[in-house]
């Protein structure tokens, strides 16, 4: 068991193809002793996205700051702070703050699969 401030992982750009403006901290994964899931903080900065793409994990997420558009939803749809939001596995989903004007931070969960961290 441990209690850690968030700020003490590191805090790294994402480096998906078309992605800007926007970081994450791999705040608990395999690296830091889980075994099942991992819990990301990600932070999309005004004018920033995160183009659509998939993965093989499902996602749970809850909105902590600021509103998006979420890209690959059937119709146009925001999320925005206390909003929670679930992917399911293999579903096309990206996130776009390009209009935004404050940060658009959300905590995602997801499970530890062979390749993540």
């Amino acid at each position: 068991m441990y209690a850690i401030n968030y700020t003490e992982r590191p805090e790294e750009e994402v480096t998906l193809a078309g992605a800007s403006k926007t970081t994450v901290r791999w705040l608990i994964g395999r690296n830091t002793g889980a075994k099942t899931y991992a819990m990301r903080l990600f932070k999309i900065a005004p004018g920033g996205k995160v183009p659509l793409h998939s993965h093989d994990e499902e996602h749970e997420i809850f909105v902590l700051q600021g509103r998006a558009k979420l890209l690959g939803a059937p119709e146009e749809t925001n999320a925005q702070k206390d909003d929670v939001v679930f992917i399911p596995s293999n579903v096309e989903h990206g996130y776009d703050n390009t209009e935004g004007t404050e940060d658009f931070r959300f905590i995602c969960v997801i499970p530890l699969l062979n390749k993540d961290e």
